[in-house]
């Protein structure tokens, strides 16, 4: 997916952005430097707010309240050097 990203702002830390490997209107796959410190701030079943920025208004788009579902080393040598953090996106927040 080109250009697809989504930025997620924890609490008393600065707003990461990642590249989005794979979306449905469910979930995402996230694409993560293995030594992000993103990485040891989450946790599995954890809720986080997330900015999908989808290229050409593709949806989902926009915030959306997410759990963690899993971070995996991704088998592809492509993506050496990276984890997968898997989201399930749970609603869309509308921001005011």
């Amino acid at each position: 997916i080109r250009n697809y990203r989504v930025e997620i702002k924890l609490v008393g830390e600065p707003i990461y952005q990642f590249r989005v490997v794979d979306v449905s209107n469910k979930g995402a796959g996230l694409l993560v430097k293995d030594d992000s410190d993103f990485l040891n701030m989450i946790k599995v079943n954890q809720l986080v707010d997330a900015n999908f920025i989808s290229p050409k208004g593709a949806k989902p788009s926009g915030m959306y309240k997410t759990e963690i579902k899993h971070i995996t080393k991704p088998a592809q040598d492509s993506n050496k050097g990276h984890c997968l953090v898997g989201v399930l996106i749970l609603k869309k927040l509308n921001w005011l």
